[in-house]
């Protein structure tokens, strides 16, 4: 891959539409060309500032408008309408929007970069040998590695057994914070376990939720003793949900 064809590919890979293949092949011409991964450094921000911006109109949006606007229409059947009149629905109908974007703040863009951040993660870890920052199956070399770099002590539990090997952990930064990595072995492929601790509105525990793929990688998330936790691999969805059971069966809520 040189750079003509890397700068090619390049708003696909930003707008993760390419296969993991040819993904992985962009992300080694990166290593090593400087030009191109500041290109996609520039490109990769742009992307996420556009998705992040675009959002669905909801029918409770719809129907908003329409109440907002029926009473005005009803008397257009006996009243001429004028300019002000017209004037007037605009800036009612103006008033709604704003009101429900700023009430919003839309909590899915903040999940879609959330999401993306995820992934960004585990492909870097892929690529060159930042797999894992300390490389270990045992949990008592993992877990006091981590002491003095995040500000919470992760589990680290053995799930060798149900066919999940440690390999060992790194630090991240995820959603303007340190993170936790954990890795773990499927077979021939890596997990990456990231976790951090849980905001205000995340804190109550929850079940495994599964997240759409993203650029060919499965997700799943939950939430318990305060922190969030959210796994990556090109593993299954069923097989990443059995990783997550598994975990939880053996760290429970106690950290």
């Amino acid at each position: 891959m040189n750079c003509q064809e890397t700068q090619h590919w390049l708003s696909a890979y930003c707008d993760g539409e390419l296969p993991m293949p040819l993904t992985l092949e962009i992300e080694r011409h990166f290593g090593g060309c400087q030009n191109c991964a500041l290109m996609r450094d520039n490109s990769t921000l742009m992307s996420k500032r556009l998705r992040a911006a675009a959002f669905t109109v909801p029918e409770g949006l719809r129907q908003s408008v329409r109440a907002a606007v029926q009473p005005q229409a009803q008397a257009a059947r006996v009243v001429r309408p004028g300019r002000n009149w017209w004037t007037g629905i605009a800036a009612a109908a103006a008033i709604v929007i704003a009101a429900f974007l700023v009430q919003t703040h839309d909590r899915a863009q903040d999940k879609r970069l959330l999401l993306s951040e995820v992934t960004d993660s585990h492909i870097r870890s892929l690529i060159g040998d930042h797999l894992v920052d300390v490389a270990s199956s045992d949990k008592h070399t993992v877990r006091p590695w981590f002491e003095g770099k995040v500000d919470f002590a992760p589990a680290v539990p053995d799930l060798s057994a149900q066919g999940f090997k440690t390999i060992g952990g790194r630090l991240d930064y995820i959603g303007g914070h340190s993170a936790a990595a954990l890795v773990y072995q499927c077979r021939k492929h890596y997990i990456s376990l990231l976790l951090w601790p849980a905001g205000v509105d995340e804190n109550a525990s929850s079940g495994i939720q599964s997240e759409a793929a993203q650029r060919g990688y499965s997700i799943v998330r939950w939430n318990a003793g305060g922190l969030c936790y959210w796994a990556i691999s090109e593993i299954s969805q069923e097989d990443l949900k059995s990783f997550a059971k598994a975990f939880q069966g053996e760290v429970g809520g106690v950290q």
